[in-house]
């Protein structure tokens, strides 16, 4: 009799219910959905990849603060709730292996699980057509890439505050919303070419994990998705139909991005800058 079938085999590591990963996320954060709109959508069963919430704080600046979750046992290994200990870019997600090691950015994370998938696991997440796997490579790495890390309201505030950018708040500022259009722009005309359904045809792919998210923190900017980007807007609304989608924002907040920065610590620290 055959054993149950182990993946992931990496000096002695399996990945198993037996030897489930832990992914460290938390709801504020859009790359964190990514990885679990990937899980959920992938049809990766909750016993293989266990979800632990981390805790959230402010600085005095009001921009959020990922910390490790109080009790943990990881946290009781490295003395400190302070995330920096655990991962130096003080960010989740954070993958999580049985065996210590640890893997962070949300691209890496997937790909890292979805190689330790069997090998012709069902709900695959590229299409199988080289020329379609790119385009939903290119979506992904535009919202990765080309929009995310300037529209992050944290860069935002670090900018008025340390970098002499012009001032006005945060989730407005001009500067956000150039990145969001002018990327918004380039992802409409790519998906006027590869969309059906969803971003890439009509199947759920790693671009609308990346998508989803994204679109999120551009409504909390106010910005005009079926006004400005119509395919985008059309795309969108057929994902928010897909229960397991529709279901993961339930648990992350609502459609629209939740919690950004502490509004009155940041009506504090701006006042003071522009006494300064």
């Amino acid at each position: 009799m055959t054993s149950k079938k182990e993946v992931g085999q990496e000096k002695g590591f399996v990945f198993s219910s037996d030897r489930p990963f832990r992914l460290f996320y938390h709801p504020a954060s859009s790359a964190s959905l990514r990885v679990v709109l990937y899980l959920r959508c992938r049809g990766v069963p909750p016993s293989l990849v266990k979800l632990t919430s981390t805790e959230l704080t402010t600085d005095n600046r009001g921009m959020l603060v990922f910390t490790m979750p109080e009790g943990d046992p990881e946290t009781k290994k490295i003395g400190t709730k302070n995330l920096l200990a655990f991962n130096p870019e003080g960010r989740v997600p954070i993958l999580l292996l049985s065996n210590g090691r640890k893997m962070t950015q949300s691209g890496p994370i997937i790909d890292y699980i979805e190689d330790c998938l069997p090998t012709g696991a069902d709900k695959t997440m590229l299409p199988e057509d080289p020329w379609m796997r790119a385009e939903v490579r290119r979506i992904m790495w535009i919202v990765a890439a080309d929009i995310q890390p300037y529209q992050n309201i944290p860069f935002i505030i670090q900018a008025m505050g340390e970098w002499g950018m012009i001032k006005a708040p945060p989730l407005t500022h001009p500067l956000r919303l150039h990145f969001v259009r002018r990327e918004f722009g380039a992802v409409e005309k790519i998906m006027c070419q590869c969309a059906g359904k969803f971003s890439v045809g009509d199947e759920i792919t790693l671009a609308d994990c990346f998508l989803v998210p994204q679109i999120r923190n551009a409504l909390l900017a106010e910005i005009d998705l079926a006004g400005e980007f119509p395919t985008m807007s059309r795309v969108w609304e057929n994902l928010l139909g897909v229960e397991v989608i529709s279901g993961v924002l339930e648990e992350f907040g609502g459609i629209v991005q939740p919690l950004a920065f502490d509004a009155d610590k940041f009506e504090v620290y701006a006042r003071r800058l522009g006494s300064g």
